[in-house]
């Protein structure tokens, strides 16, 4: 065999041997490839094992940010000296990189002749640090244009053909993999995303339902900052504006030592309540400030003295975002979310959502303002309808007693249950009224006040009892023509003492049965009669009453019988046996004791207003 042949034939046996091992070192990069999950990952595998299996002497991945013209870098390898000034890249015609990004073709540096042919802007830059051959590659799938990978090499070299086929199929290896991680990172993101949104929503839920707990507003804020602590912020504060002032009413953090050492601070440098800036300025302005990092300038700026700067900085705050509780046009104060130890950071992207969360504080702020208003408004008209105190009856003790129902239980604060007594001086007695009006509202207590009133006049005019009931329904049919809605049961008599006791005249509109108790024996008074406010002719019969000393009259409306419980309605037998319990007790303690039986059956929750009166002759 000649000496050509030889040589030949070991020329074959090394292209055999570079296929061979360029064969096995594309099998063992789609190995590590396939096990890649991130963009991160491919960029490393490509800059390290890739650029290793072609022999390179540096590499660099670049990955293309989505919608931009920005080549983010994933990895690099092999370059001296600091590569962070080339993090990002933008892409722009006339340089190997963004040339092979744009046109999707590769190029080809095979010395430096021709990157100063070529490139003699980059030329300085690709052949410095003794670089002279550079394969510049695409990265691309289905016409994605994914990014770019560079392979530098020390000497210069010749890219034939089944070179540049080995390289452009590692490039596609590579795209491949980088494609297929960021589908997967977009995955992983959309459901971040979703799941984030989901737990934000439930958040939500779960702040919507505090802040309509039957508590005051400071402690429905107080308790929002601690649930802010629990999932969305290391700290959490609220400030309301009070006047001309903004008062801070919460703070939390999971970590109670850190409460207090914010305690100590505030106690040593009292906040200026005038200061400028921060959750003060946002109370007053209605302006939400977003902060991804606190600046050290600025926790500088607020502080009075190293000392104070030393501890402030020991908090470790990182990022804040502080949003105005907004409603109806108006800023009622602001609630402030702190990250620290976390290391959490809030964006622009966070502004929505924390909106939500103080527009639901700032909505229950507002409405807890409007309903202890309007208790406000009622207290003083239910308060406007009852006697301020019963007048003093020779030889007879009164009592009377009114519940309202249960706030919680009714969108109504004013009832139109009624007790009265007042004196008919001329004749020598008093009378006495117990109602209960249809409805409740403004147009009941309307009605209660009508009643009343006109009861006070036609007794001064010395009208007996079913008279003055007669007049009284002549008023409301007056005041309602035709309607017949509104309508009352009443009970009224005149009462007379005398030296044996206490004579009673008593005439019942459509009213439920009194109770006389003589010792601890029960009488029901079940006198019929018309309801008042509804016929124009009423029959409106009289009965005369004798109490004697000890003896007691009871006098109700329907929320004590019809008070409803767990076990059913509370019904004219309880009352009888609760009144016969209390049999001998002063006026005020059967009274009492009353009320305290219909409250306790209702477990403390009314849904009915209640008026009661007892009348006692003395012993």
């Amino acid at each position: 065999m000649t000496a050509d042949a030889h040589e030949l034939l070991n020329v074959a046996a090394s292209a055999l041997d570079a296929t061979t091992a360029r064969a096995a070192g594309i099998q063992q990069l789609t190995e590590q490839l396939s096990r890649a999950l991130t963009p991160a990952d491919i960029g490393r595998l490509t800059a390290t094992t890739a650029a290793t299996l072609i022999g390179a002497d540096a590499c660099a991945a670049y990955g293309r940010r989505e919608g931009t013209d920005v080549m983010e870098s994933l990895h690099t390898h092999g370059w001296p000296g600091d590569t962070r000034p080339y993090a990002e890249v933008p892409l722009h015609r006339g340089r190997p990189m963004s040339d092979a990004v744009l046109t999707g073709e590769p190029v080809w540096l095979e010395d430096t002749e021709q990157w100063h042919v070529r490139y003699p802007e980059m030329a300085p830059l690709g052949v410095s640090q003794g670089h002279e051959a550079s394969a510049v590659l695409p990265l691309r799938v289905e016409e994605r244009d994914l990014g770019a990978v560079v392979f530098s090499f020390y000497r210069p070299r010749a890219f034939d053909l089944a070179e540049r086929e080995f390289l452009l199929t590692v490039a596609s290896l590579c795209a491949q993999a980088l494609d297929r991680a960021r589908l997967y990172a977009a995955e992983r993101a959309a459901r971040a995303t979703a799941e984030r949104e989901r737990d934000r929503m439930a958040f939500l839920a779960q702040a919507s339902s505090l802040m309509e707990a039957p508590l005051s507003v400071e402690e429905r804020l107080r308790q929002l900052a601690d649930l802010a602590v629990t999932g969305i912020a290391d700290w959490s504060a609220v400030h309301l504006v009070r006047g001309s002032r903004v008062e801070k009413v919460a703070v939390a953090h999971l970590d109670p030592e850190k409460i207090e050492f914010v305690d100590r601070l505030e106690r040593r440098y009292p906040q200026d309540p005038e200061a400028r800036g921060g959750a003060v300025e946002v109370a007053r302005t209605g302006v939400p400030v977003v902060l991804p990092d606190v600046p050290d300038a600025l926790l500088v700026a607020s502080a009075v003295d190293a000392t104070h700067l030393a501890l402030i900085r020991e908090l470790g705050m990182r990022s804040a975002i502080v949003m105005p509780l907004l409603v109806r046009g108006r800023s009622l104060g602001a609630l402030t979310l702190v990250q620290a130890e976390s290391g959490r950071r809030f964006g622009e992207e966070d502004l929505t959502f924390v909106g939500q969360l103080a527009a639901t504080a700032a909505l229950a702020i507002d409405n807890a303002a409007l309903y202890e208003q309007q208790r406000l408004v009622a207290r003083t008209l239910q308060t406007a309808l009852l006697p301020s105190e019963l007048p003093d009856i020779p030889g007879v003790s009164c009592a009377g007693r009114y519940l309202p129902p249960d706030p919680d239980l009714t969108d109504v604060y004013v009832g139109g249950d009624l007790y009265d007594v007042h004196p008919d001086e001329e004749h020598g007695r008093w009378a006495l009224t117990v109602a209960d009006v249809c409805g409740k509202g403004p147009q009941a207590a309307a009605l209660t006040s009508l009643i009343r009133h006109t009861v006070h006049a036609e007794v001064r005019h010395g009208l007996g009892p079913a008279e003055v009931l007669r007049r009284v329904n002549t008023a409301m049919l007056r005041q309602h023509g035709e309607a017949r809605a509104r309508f009352a049961t009443i009970a009224h008599a005149a009462v007379t003492p005398d030296a044996g006791g206490v004579a009673v005249t008593l005439v019942n509109g459509g009213h439920p049965p009194g109770l006389v108790l003589r010792g601890d024996r029960l009488e029901w008074i079940d006198l019929p009669g018309t309801l008042v406010g509804v016929f124009g002719d009423v029959d409106l019969p009289e009965i005369d009453i004798r109490l004697d000393p000890g003896d007691t009259l009871v006098l109700y409306t329907d929320g004590v019988t019809e008070a409803r419980g767990p076990a059913g309605f509370f019904g004219p037998e309880r009352l009888a046996a609760v009144v016969a319990g209390l049999a001998g007790r002063p006026a005020d303690a059967l009274a009492d004791g009353v009320l305290a039986a219909i409250s306790d059956f209702q477990r403390g929750r009314l849904r009915d207003d209640v008026a009661l009166l007892v009348v006692r002759a003395q012993p």
